[in-house]
């Protein structure tokens, strides 16, 4: 078993369950991103039905006051039925009181409904007030669990990191720099499996005389096709298991 080639497939093995972690913590902003935004569309349902009711208690106040100032000209207008001179203009002032009187009669059908609108949006605010409250309970639960889960994370990358540079230490300077071009260029894989004669990343069958090479572990040997280093997972020595990386 070559010493250097195991290396080689534990830095691969490292770096794919650092890229696994890596896609996972950027999973908690995500997420806490996509909360706050269902939190804040939320409440602006529950502002635009306060601000409704608001609104509703604004009109029911100004139409109070209209019949407040309704019935204090309806009280002068009585007061200058007594000071009238002509039949004429006693009629003028009936007609004027009575038309007051009805639309004070207006004003009082108006704010019953208003009182009643008011009384539903009121309910209405209160039940979404509430819900709102429990939303934000639950949102920073939920988001105290994911900046937990993320620091965790974020220490198992840490020490994933740790690992990487002890291993990348007991490569060979010239291997580990076509190693590391490798990981750039061919999409974070540098290193595959070969089975029945099949590179396992880019599918292609590789020389038959190669393979028997390969099988012997006398040397480290690339794809012809993608480059990539490659190992037979029947040499037991090379088969690095995702639960010992996960014990990391």
């Amino acid at each position: 078993m070559l010493d250097q080639l195991k290396c080689l497939i534990e830095y691969q093995k490292i770096e794919d369950k650092k890229n696994q972690l890596i896609r996972s913590s950027e999973e908690a902003p995500r997420r806490i991103a996509e909360l706050e935004r269902e939190l804040e569309s939320f409440e602006g349902q529950y502002l635009s039905k306060k601000e409704e009711h608001d609104n509703a208690k604004k009109m029911h106040r100004s139409v109070e006051q209209q019949i407040e100032d309704l019935g204090a000209r309806m009280g002068r207008q009585k007061t200058r039925q007594g000071e009238v001179k002509t039949n004429k203009e006693y009629q003028a002032i009936l007609k004027e009181t009575d038309e007051t009187k009805k639309e004070i009669s207006r004003g009082e059908d108006s704010l019953l409904e208003l009182m009643d609108n008011i009384e539903r949006l009121g309910v209405e605010v209160a039940e979404l007030e509430k819900e709102l409250a429990e939303r934000r309970r639950k949102m920073e639960e939920e988001k105290a669990v994911l900046l937990q889960e993320s620091a965790e994370l974020q220490s198992r990358l840490d020490r994933l990191e740790v690992i990487r540079q002890l291993v990348r230490d007991r490569v060979n300077p010239d291997l580990l720099k076509k190693t590391d071009f490798l990981f750039f260029k061919q999409a974070g894989i540098a290193v595959s499996a070969v089975e029945n004669g099949v590179c396992k990343v880019c599918h292609m069958n590789i020389p038959p005389q190669k393979f028997i090479e390969l099988q012997r572990d006398e040397d480290i040997l690339q794809c012809p096709h993608c480059h990539r280093f490659l190992y037979w997972p029947g040499h037991e020595g090379y088969c690095v298991t995702e639960e010992e990386i996960d014990d990391i």
